[in-house]
């Protein structure tokens, strides 16, 4: 590839040409000829999903808190409020004179009695802190981090003779399926200790660049996303002199990085839930 890469966008069969460099500044209608040529990438669009549950929304808090209102509206007693309620008249009736308590009804332990424990046991349980040292060290290298949002694999990769950032992304030799130039490319660009799993042979988006000069290259790539998730291991960059860094961002931060156009692409299948 060649510096000054410039991209196509298809929107109702009209393309706009961008390049990284320029980030989107100039764009005007362009034509390819019959001659040119493309090059099939894969891309990998690598995500960390959340650890824990995130915290509710100011509306979800109310609806939650009209469905418990609702739930105990309508719903039947449980068992242990039935077994209060049978406590309760028996304490009652061991109130009359005529009451002959039983060495078995002595040494019941009773619903209150059970309540207590629970709540002494709840009183000494400390949930575990979700802000990990990674948080407080912003280490965006770590999948340690934001535990309750997802998080998405970038690298800073070199393509032509500068470096941008992009998902991690390769040509397919030939004889390879697109879904396996995918599995090739992240175990060469984000090494062998990182173990994730596809899911699906089919490709989740597309985008396509030409290398160079508009008018004078006759070259350009098809890149297709094919979604993973982690499941073991960290990366380890395996090529140096291609991929200088990575980094995990939540979906609302790849704008800081990813060129506008090539973002308007990704964001399109990375959902926030």
């Amino acid at each position: 590839m060649t510096s000054g890469m410039r991209f196509l966008k298809f929107g109702k069969f009209r393309r706009l040409k961008t390049t990284f460099s320029e980030f989107d500044r100039h764009s005007s209608c362009v034509s390819t000829p019959d001659s040119f040529k493309w090059h099939l990438m894969s891309a990998v669009c690598l995500v960390r999903h959340p650890v824990v549950s995130a915290q509710p929304s100011a509306i979800e808090q109310r609806y939650q808190k009209l469905m418990n209102e609702m739930e105990f509206e309508n719903s039947l007693l449980s068992d242990h409020e039935l077994r209060h309620r049978a406590d309760l008249d028996f304490i009652e009736k061991k109130k009359q004179e005529d009451f002959d308590e039983s060495e078995e009804d002595a040494l019941t332990l009773t619903a209150q009695d059970q309540q207590d424990i629970w709540d002494s046991q709840l009183s000494h349980f400390t949930p575990a802190n979700t802000i990990t040292e990674a948080d407080e060290k912003n280490d965006q290298q770590s999948t340690d981090r934001k535990l309750d949002e997802k998080l998405i694999l970038i690298v800073k990769q070199k393509l032509g003779d500068r470096f941008h950032w992009v998902l991690p992304q390769g040509q397919r030799s030939q004889g390879e399926s697109m879904r396996q130039a995918a599995e090739r490319v992240l175990s060469l660009t984000c090494g062998q200790e990182i173990k994730a799993q596809f899911m699906s042979n089919a490709p989740c988006g597309f985008y396509k660049y030409m290398y160079g000069n508009i008018h004078l290259s006759n070259e350009g790539a098809k890149v297709f996303f094919f979604k993973a998730h982690t499941v073991m291991g960290q990366v380890e960059l395996a090529q140096r002199d291609s991929i200088s860094d990575y980094l995990w961002l939540p979906r609302g931060n790849l704008k800081d990085y990813l060129v506008p156009s090539y973002y308007r692409h990704v964001k399109r299948f990375i959902l926030s839930l």
